[in-house]
């Protein structure tokens, strides 16, 4: 079974984007020393669908990545993706200037911190230039979000992204056929392990926040932990027909 793994913020509040640093850190144990392989986003697609293999992914670029994550991942030395609102770099989470119900207003990583973990070896991807939701923008908003946003931190960093993450998930084919003429892969958020000859540029992630408590990750691969992705996809399905545009991840 392949799996891309979502991540955003490592902390305690307990909202849907943030896992706190202890459970964080039970993942990463497991990664290193469990049945499973720990590779980059595109050697992941180059696996038989069959491997027991992850990509590491986090949303946003908060500046927790820094302090929590990455001593972590490196001395495990475990690649990671961490996908940059190259419009918010140096500030916060509220995108568009507001805050979401339920999601704390958190700060984002500068473009020197960037730089660093991309010399350490950190693959930035792109997540847009504001965060917006890409179906339905006009021809020219969304080419400045996606081109905007791969422009601005090969500019700042002098790295050139080849992966992108939709906010919120949003895609149709459209921005699907745009992205996939800038970026090599692209990730949305539903909520299921990778299958054989899927579409790069509508990729599969499995959101880490339903794992941070015990078992965890324990199970990997059982009918168990299967069902349990199906039904958090279920639930998750259900969720975004339900609530307003722009409250989900």
């Amino acid at each position: 079974m392949r799996c891309i793994l979502t991540y955003h913020s490592i902390d305690s509040s307990g909202s849907p984007i943030s896992i706190d640093s202890m459970s964080f850190r039970r993942h990463v144990d497991w990664l290193a020393e469990g049945p499973v392989q720990v590779v980059t986003l595109e050697a992941l697609l180059t696996l038989p669908p069959d491997t027991e293999a992850v990509a590491i992914t986090f949303d946003d670029g908060f500046t927790n990545f820094v302090s929590e994550a990455a001593p972590v991942l490196q001395d495990r030395r475990l690649p990671a993706t961490l996908f940059v609102v190259s419009g918010h770099v140096g500030g916060t989470n509220a995108w568009g200037g507001r805050a979401d119900p339920g999601i704390p207003t958190l700060p984002l990583l500068d473009w020197d911190a960037l730089g660093r973990l991309a010399e350490q070896g950190v693959d930035l991807g792109a997540h847009t230039h504001t965060h917006t939701r890409l179906p339905h923008l006009p021809p020219g908003e969304l080419r400045s979000e996606l081109e905007g946003s791969l422009e601005t931190i090969q500019t700042n960093t002098g790295y050139t992204p080849t992966t992108f993450a939709y906010p919120y998930g949003a895609v149709d084919d459209r921005s699907a056929r745009a992205t996939g003429r800038l970026f090599k892969l692209a990730c949305t958020t539903d909520h299921r392990p990778l299958g054989a000859g899927e579409d790069v540029t509508r990729l599969p992630r499995v959101d880490m926040y339903y794992y941070r408590d015990e078992p965890g990750l324990c199970g990997w691969g059982t009918p168990r932990f299967r069902r349990r992705l199906w039904t958090r996809r279920t639930a998750r399905r259900l969720k975004e027909t339900l609530v307003p545009k722009g409250m989900t991840r």
